[in-house]
């Protein structure tokens, strides 16, 4: 199945996206680790998250600096000979509510020694200074830096300094991709035993991600995730093949409801399973996927889905990511699943990526 064509209004965000300047993510598949980021939703966690990662003799970017207690701590954790704390913030008015307070202008003077610092009129222009030198760890509020605390945005700015630098860790403060971070769980920790799916996991618009690589793995996740009397779609469908194992999974007598959908040709599909529900649907048209249920379930009056499954050409490589993250999120807030499992490969490299401070038990040595 190709990769099915979002609303106007978001291609155009996407658009504006991949038109950066910088490439948000990497577009050739990496041999190497990718670049670890740290997700904290507090100051308290970013201060925690700079005890573990930050050495005394590195050079550091902090974007969004308000020259707080954070800017305070990260000068502290370098030394005075050997590191240094690039500070980095727009220009702002002194009576801006909120963005102004618990500056502490006398940092510059205390840590003159390890400190330099730019105000820029633009934040964009924080680009211009990763080209000219080199960076071991970044540090970036997102509420500070772009005025929202968006994941996609957030990811965006993490992954542009990383093509450029390739640096050891970032360290982000934004509470949606803390959140973020904490519900994707990595499809090999799940069929290895080394993570388990939360017991009293309920439907959320903020489900459980669980993102595979390779048709075996996708379906090895379903006696983990499906349970009798699921209302179950799967998104990509192809010749049914899955959707077959998804329904007799959570089917069972007069409970249950299992569909597939696709945007290619489901004829072969339905020649083969004729039992159960395949249409033609985009997978953007959520109140058309409400309706499949609608039309077609009559023993749960319920909306939505306890489990999706998303089988998509155009997101199942290493590319699409901004694309990936956006329709979990349209299939989240429309369907209110439990766990959403998705077949990507740039999806299943985000979950290695993104660590939530919580998960990190010792002090990692670099």
């Amino acid at each position: 199945m190709m990769i099915p064509k979002p609303p106007h209004h978001l291609s155009i965000f996407l658009l504006l996206l991949h038109l950066s300047p910088i490439s948000c993510f990497n577009t050739k598949p990496s041999r190497t680790k990718p670049t670890p980021i740290i997700t904290c939703k507090s100051n308290a966690e970013v201060r925690q998250a700079i005890d573990i990662y930050i050495n005394p003799n590195d050079r550091i970017l902090e974007l969004g600096s308000q020259l707080s207690d954070t800017s305070s701590y990260l000068c502290q954790a370098i030394s005075a000979d050997k590191g240094t704390a690039v500070l980095v913030d727009v220009k702002r008015k002194e009576t801006t509510s909120g963005r102004s307070k618990g500056r502490d202008v006398s940092i510059l003077q205390t840590f003159a020694n390890r400190i330099e610092y730019h105000e820029l009129e633009l934040f964009e222009q924080w680009k211009e200074l990763i080209k000219q030198q080199h960076f071991d760890v970044l540090v970036v509020d997102v509420g500070s830096t772009i005025g929202n605390d968006l994941h996609l945005s957030a990811l965006t700015i993490c992954n542009e300094f990383i093509s450029y630098q390739q640096p050891r860790v970032v360290i982000v403060k934004s509470k949606v991709l803390s959140s973020l971070a904490k519900r994707i769980i990595h499809s090999q920790r799940l069929l290895d035993g080394t993570t388990h799916l939360p017991t009293q996991l309920e439907r959320s618009t903020t489900p459980i991600l669980i993102p595979c690589v390779g048709v075996n793995d996708y379906r090895q996740t379903i006696p983990m995730v499906v349970r009798k009397g699921d209302s179950v779609l799967e998104v990509g469908c192809h010749y049914g093949t899955t959707t077959e194992l998804l329904h007799a999974a959570a089917v069972i007598k007069n409970k249950g409801f299992c569909a597939g959908i696709d945007i290619g040709s489901i004829m072969n599909a339905k020649r083969r399973y004729p039992d159960i529900t395949f249409e033609v649907v985009n997978a953007w048209n959520t109140l058309d996927l409400l309706k499949l249920k609608m039309n077609n379930c009559a023993t749960d009056s319920s909306l939505g889905y306890d489990v999706v499954y998303a089988d998509i050409g155009g997101l199942s490589g290493s590319n699409g990511l901004l694309e990936s993250l956006a329709l979990l999120d349209s299939l989240g807030n429309a369907l209110q699943p439990r766990v959403i499992v998705i077949k990507s490969l740039c999806m299943k490299r985000l979950a290695s990526q993104l660590i939530p401070i919580s998960r990190v038990k010792v002090k990692e040595q670099s």
